[in-house]
């Protein structure tokens, strides 16, 4: 009981030296605080966020993948030479409705619930107009830009200092490669997707009212589910465009065989407030039907040329029969047979093909991780490669982009909080030292007294973890109040430089060949990024960050305490009393 009673009356005996370590732990506490809090919001935003989505993903072939096996079948990089053997293993690799539904089905490793809460798909074809003009506003400005370009292309003319006119050449530029992508011809997309759910998820859809949304029905209806109508919804400045209202009708025609035509009826008109769509066109000129429509039309397409490639093959067989009366035109017989084969081909490659797009629905961020791993594991059941299909979600991605700046000061907070504590356990440690210094007849005396030195190293202990403690508190109190303000004024200066950053970056050209890196979490829509804000965190000192700061001051003060003990055990009583001055 003693050294307890010694050691309260010690701090008031130092008054001056014990403050000066209350303000440096005070100081310490409230930065720790302020770091610690920052921290914390962190962690709460982003659990809070993920647990009010709902998260959409898809499946799809991975294209590093598809590069990678196409370099080692034509063992070479050349773009120009792989595009044909990427089509392909495209085309290989790619899952139908039955393979996709075979991943739908893929239940929980604990139970057998399913991973996946909904799954919605489209299908889409490329495809022209009879009637009907693609919407593009750039064509009235080519030939103002045609000009620019010729003009930045001719030879400039210069004068050197003596006033003589000299030639200077421009630098040539690069011409910018287009993304790579499956083979499109057509001036319209034209997507089936298998019911208005679909739609809501996979192209944002909604109601006039829906103000959140990025498509919206502005006149007439959304047609029925699975309807095989020859019916359709068209953007609103397309309808605009070229003069069509709802009830109008208009035809849509095979790129490769003009004489192969679906009539559509147009049901409704929408408003798409994207810039662009997914594979880079202008949205205005995505028609939307339903998805067996856009199926019937396909088959309707492979049965239309295989049969103008089997009236093909008819036709050649009659005029070899007929040539090879003589013997002069068998040459001429052979040539004909051969370049009917190759008829037959382009025939057969005239028909309309699809491209399916499955979008899966999970409750939970925690289903979607499990998702993707299981996609990993169902391909080497399957002997494939485990990195053929890759789990991409716009909605975990954007979500991530909105906690950007947050993490990113974190990560400040974090490195901030390490070097306060290691500052102010140096600077206490010294002052602990300085102290014991100073104290060293104290300490003789009261070891001469016959107090043991374990019993004097206990009281500085306690004299030392008492006045840190109440500064702790002190500190904790302080940086809960001034965290709000500090972390909205950082916060926000984070949101605006990631902002800048974000503009910058789409204003950057892209590199030529596409970018066959893998994403993360798929492609981010900047349209749809919400930064978390101060207003979102609030008051995010709890409990836990109290205890936290009760902890850092244990340690420092066993930390400097631990330093006087060393001292203190050094000293010998009678020697500091013989010393004295």
């Amino acid at each position: 009981m003693f050294i307890f009673k010694y050691a309260l009356k010690s701090i008031s005996r130092s008054l001056g030296r014990n403050i000066l370590i209350g303000i440096i732990v005070f100081i310490i506490a409230t930065a720790a605080c302020v770091a610690m809090s920052i921290q914390q919001a962190a962690e709460t935003a982003a659990k809070n966020r993920l647990a009010e989505m709902n998260i959409s993903a898809q499946l799809n072939i991975d294209r590093g993948y598809i590069y990678t096996k196409a370099s080692q079948n034509a063992n070479t990089t050349d773009m120009s030479v792989l595009m044909p053997e990427m089509n392909s293993l495209m085309k290989e690799y790619s899952l139908d409705l039955d393979g996709m539904e075979e991943y739908r089905d893929i239940k929980k490793s604990d139970s057998d619930e399913s991973i996946v809460k909904n799954f919605y798909y489209n299908s889409s074809i490329s495809i022209n107009g009879s009637g009907i003009e693609k919407y593009d506003l750039t064509s009235s400005s080519q030939e103002t830009t045609s000009a620019t370009e010729a003009t930045t292309t001719e030879v400039q003319k210069m004068t050197d200092p003596a006033g003589n006119e000299v030639e200077t050449p421009t630098m040539p530029q690069m011409e910018q490669q287009e993304p790579q992508q499956m083979e499109k011809n057509g001036d319209f997309t034209l997507t089936g997707y298998d019911s208005y759910a679909a739609m809501e998820v996979m192209a944002d859809f909604g109601s006039s009212e829906d103000d959140d949304k990025t498509c919206k029905i502005t006149q007439g209806s959304v047609f029925d589910d699975n309807t095989t109508d020859y019916v359709c919804l068209i953007e609103d400045n397309l309808a605009t465009f070229n003069n069509l209202s709802v009830g109008d009708k208009f035809s849509l025609v095979n790129p490769k065989n003009e004489d192969e035509t679906y009539e559509f009826e147009i049901s409704g008109i929408y408003k798409n407030s994207s810039g662009s769509s997914a594979d880079g066109t202008d949205p205005a000129n995505v028609i939307i039907t339903s998805y067996k429509v856009v199926k019937d039309i396909e088959e309707k397409s492979e049965t239309t040329n295989a049969a103008a490639s089997t009236s093909s093959d008819s036709d050649s067989k009659t005029e070899s029969t007929t040539a090879a009366t003589t013997a002069e035109t068998t040459a001429e017989t052979t040539s004909a047979s051969g370049s009917s084969d190759s008829s037959s081909d382009d025939d057969d490659s005239n028909a309309l093909i699809s491209q399916f797009t499955g979008t899966f629905v999970f409750g939970s961020v925690d289903d979607y991780n499990q998702f993707k791993e299981a996609v990993k594991n169902k391909a080497k059941e399957s002997g494939q490669d485990e990195d053929m299909y890759i789990v991409t979600s716009s909605d975990v991605a954007t979500f991530k982009a909105g906690l950007k700046p947050l993490e990113n000061l974190k990560s400040f907070a974090t490195t901030f909080l390490y070097l306060t504590l290691a500052i102010g356990a140096i600077v206490l440690i010294v002052i602990s030292v300085i102290s014991i210094r100073d104290r060293k007849y104290e300490i003789g005396a009261l070891a001469a007294m016959g107090l043991k030195k374990l019993r004097l190293s206990m009281m500085f202990m306690i004299e030392v973890l008492t006045v840190t403690l109440v500064a702790i508190l002190i500190g904790a109190v302080a940086g809960s109040v001034a965290s709000v303000p500090v972390t909205s004024y950082l916060l926000s200066a984070q949101v605006e430089q990631q902002q800048t950053a974000d503009s910058s970056k789409q204003q950057q050209p892209g590199m030529p060949g596409g970018n066959m890196e893998r994403p993360d979490d798929g492609e981010v829509d900047t349209s749809k990024v919400e930064y978390v804000t101060a207003d979102d965190i609030g008051f995010s000192v709890d409990i836990f960050v109290i205890l936290k700061m009760l902890a850092i001051g244990v340690v420092l003060a066993i930390v400097s305490g631990f330093t006087s003990i060393l001292f203190i055990l050094r000293y010998d009583p009678k020697q500091i009393l013989a010393n004295r001055d």
